[in-house]
């Protein structure tokens, strides 16, 4: 069955509940399946529409005792967390509840989240920076004492991610490394080559030592974008180097090593784009007194394939690391049917 078909019988189910023709246990029976499943994959939609016709649902718990709550940080359910988050003033008494191995919500933020919501993050470091960012927003939200309860075999929330997410802490920084060599090594070659061109410049030099192009445009061009190719490209050195020589410690992943991979792959970009610019004024200078638009034209062309190789490569992996690293965080304030409902005057009773 499709999604939407799912969606229709439920609200069918739903509107047979909200009549009043069916009693408690039999609604358990009917709803309690398809409310944990929906938050446990995050088919939002179902939840809400479980919730809204019956409000006690929040209290339905699988076989460990795991709520609405527990299932959607388990399986990193952002979009369920944040319908439950909103819900009402009895999201404290989830929020504070306990599975049934005594591990309380933080507990539950520090296990290492599965494969299949894993996967879709691409990169180690990525995908520890969002297991990161799944703990610290669940933190600010518990009482602190919770910080250092123990569970029922007496660990941690710390503990039991330190543990758990050992082998990612390994893996994010191999990946880290691989990334930040390969990147220094070409922006070592670029600052190589527009460091020689800044000696060599097109056009040689007059007796006086004055370059022969001095006074036209496009050699002041080519002067400036190399300059900032030269200098763009020390600085992406500088940012990698700065990543390859990092403690790595878990919070590292968080904040520190995302941003120092922004600035890099932003500064190598800038440089790649300065060094073609500065090539393109070379070539005008060269060609240009004689007319050869022929050579200018698919030469001007050709430089722009560099470009839109790096970017079309590289632009999903820093928009990624730009959106977790400066994004809104896992807790959203986004409007739902609760809030409309208190917007328009009406009340749900709970």
């Amino acid at each position: 069955m499709c999604d939407y078909k799912v969606l229709e019988l439920v609200r069918k189910l739903c509107k047979v509940i909200a009549e009043g023709k069916l009693d408690s246990t039999t609604i358990c029976l009917i709803l309690k399946r398809p409310l944990l499943l929906g938050a446990e994959v995050g088919v939002c939609e179902i939840v809400e529409e479980i919730i809204k016709s019956y409000p006690d649902a929040i209290w339905f718990t699988n076989e460990k005792n795991q709520n609405l709550f527990h299932l959607a940080i388990i399986n990193r359910q952002e979009k369920v967390f944040n319908l439950i988050y909103r819900l009402n003033d009895r999201k404290h008494l989830l929020l504070t509840s306990e599975d049934g191995d005594k591990n309380n919500i933080l507990h539950l933020a520090g296990k290492l989240a599965p494969e299949n919501r894993l996967n879709v993050i691409p990169g180690a470091a990525l995908q520890m920076q969002f297991e990161l960012l799944w703990f610290k927003e669940i933190e600010k939200i518990v009482p602190p004492a919770y910080k250092a309860d123990k569970n029922c075999i007496g660990e941690t929330p710390a503990m039991i991610f330190t543990k758990a997410h050992r082998e990612l802490v390994k893996e994010g920084r191999d990946w880290m490394k691989v990334v930040a060599n390969s990147c220094s090594v070409a922006a070592a070659l670029i600052a190589t080559i527009v460091f020689a061109a800044a000696i060599t410049v097109p056009g040689d030099y007059n007796d006086a030592g004055i370059p022969n192009f001095y006074k036209q445009i496009a050699f002041t061009t080519f002067s400036v974008s190399d300059a900032v190719s030269f200098f763009s490209s020390i600085a992406a050195i500088i940012m990698f180097l700065s990543i390859l020589t990092a403690r790595y410690a878990e919070d590292d992943f968080l904040y520190v090593l995302p941003k120092r991979l922004i600035w890099g792959l932003v500064m190598l970009f800038l440089s790649l784009t300065s060094l073609m610019v500065a090539f393109c004024a070379t070539v005008f200078l060269v060609f240009c007194d004689r007319k050869a638009y022929w050579i200018l034209a698919p030469m001007f062309v050709s430089a722009l394939v560099p470009l839109y190789l790096f970017t079309s490569s590289e632009f999903p992996l820093v928009w990624d690391l730009m959106v977790s690293t400066y994004g809104s965080g896992i807790i959203r304030k986004e409007r739902t049917f609760y809030e409309i409902i208190k917007e328009k005057g009406l009340k749900l009773v709970f």
